[in-house]
């Protein structure tokens, strides 16, 4: 299975250090290089890009839009992409593959999560890894797989950088699209390497009170939606749909 690296071009000693990572346990990967927000013209931005965004969220945001597309363009069956400051498990390609062999239709399978891990399971893997259908949001883009119908399907619906890109696959229940994560997490963040994004969205609020009502509704709406999806791949699976299995 190909695996791509996002990285900029001026940071080669991130490049080195990640290839050197994946050569010790025993993978290669092509380097991909990122797109740098801060040399993108306004007038080359996408139309509907929301002007709150830094441009460092919209070079990370764009540099994984240009990963689907990649995936289109060669036509591959399922591809893993790594952000440049992490560290994987020696699981991480067994648990891609064995994911990939089990047929279900998923767009995209996270191997990473900065918060707590809480959702629905819908398969177990060899190794006793769970696959979840997040309910709450796991956020980070460290790593994750695609297929390449979810390459398409990201490309229909996720294209334009309307929210950092963790956000728009948080939101993975409101597009229809099957974005399970892994339970426990195979790839995670180098806290040695700083960030090279700053200024994060929607630092400010406005009305609190809206928001939080905002927030429980959907909420509510998640959690339906995500029973009902989890349900039908499980099904698919052949296993009960009994119970909700949260974490």
């Amino acid at each position: 299975m190909h695996i791509f690296i996002i990285n900029l071009e001026r940071a080669a000693e991130r490049r080195e250090t990640i290839l050197r990572h994946l050569r010790e346990l025993g993978l290669e990967a092509e380097i991909l290089p990122a797109v740098e927000g801060a040399r993108l013209p306004p007038g080359s931005l996408p139309p509907g890009t929301h002007p709150g965004l830094s441009p460092g969220e919209i070079g990370c945001y764009l540099s994984h839009v240009r990963f689907w597309e990649t995936v289109v363009a060669r036509r591959l069956p399922h591809a893993i992409v790594l952000e440049d400051d992490v560290l994987c498990s020696p699981s991480l390609m067994r648990v891609a593959t064995e994911t990939a062999a089990l047929g279900l239709p998923l767009d995209a399978l996270r191997l990473s999560a900065l918060r707590p891990i809480r959702g629905l399971p819908i398969a177990t893997l060899s190794g006793g890894e769970r696959l979840i259908l997040p309910t709450k949001n796991p956020s980070g883009t460290q790593g994750y797989m695609v297929s390449l119908a979810g390459a398409r399907r990201l490309l229909a619906a996720l294209s334009v950088p309307r929210c950092p890109i963790d956000t728009a696959l948080d939101a993975y229940w409101k597009h229809g699209l099957r974005v399970p994560l892994v339970s426990p997490s195979v790839v995670v963040e180098d806290a040695s390497i700083a960030s090279t994004i700053s200024g994060r969205f929607g630092t400010h609020r406005s009305n609190r009170f809206v928001q939080h009502i905002t927030r429980v509704a959907q909420s509510q709406r998640r959690k339906l939606t995500v029973f009902l999806m989890a349900r039908q791949l499980r099904r698919q699976m052949g296993s009960p749909a009994g119970g909700n299995g949260a974490e």
